[in-house]
């Protein structure tokens, strides 16, 4: 129903009117009426028809945030894991960096992002902590 809306409006109200809409006016309601523009006439062989795009609620956009940062968590994880997978071991500094370069053509993470995503790997078992250097972590297969 909120597409037909939008769709009628986008051929109704936008630049190119290629539907009368009876009464005139920006909203779409039930008992609007739509007839074909006999009028209308466009130079070129093929119309472009923008679509009016719907309103995305707040709650909309917090749960697609979630998903994204859910989805950088995983992709973090991997990228993580096949650095150390095939370096073996690695200071935290070049695995800070490594793990940028790798990432760097999805999105830029956060120093933050990736320091708690070693931690976890580390909580998990992927990767170990030295016991003589902090920053210096070990690959378990």
């Amino acid at each position: 129903d909120d597409e037909l809306r939008r769709t009628l409006q986008s051929l109704a109200c936008g630049k190119k009117k290629v539907l009368k809409k009876i009464p005139a006016g920006r909203d779409v309601e039930d008992d609007d009426v739509f007839r074909f523009n006999a009028d209308f006439d466009d130079p070129h062989a093929r119309v472009h028809i923008n679509s009016i795009q719907a309103k995305v609620s707040p709650e909309e956009s917090q749960k697609t945030n979630e998903n994204i940062e859910g989805d950088r968590k995983l992709f973090l994880d991997a990228a993580i894991v096949r650095i150390m997978k095939s370096k073996k071991e690695m200071t935290y500094e070049k695995l800070k960096a490594a793990t940028i370069d790798a990432v760097k053509n999805h999105f830029v993470p956060t120093v933050d992002a990736i320091k708690k995503r070693i931690d976890g790997l580390v909580s998990q078992e992927y990767l170990r902590r030295s016991d003589e250097d902090k920053n210096l972590f070990f690959y378990v297969a």
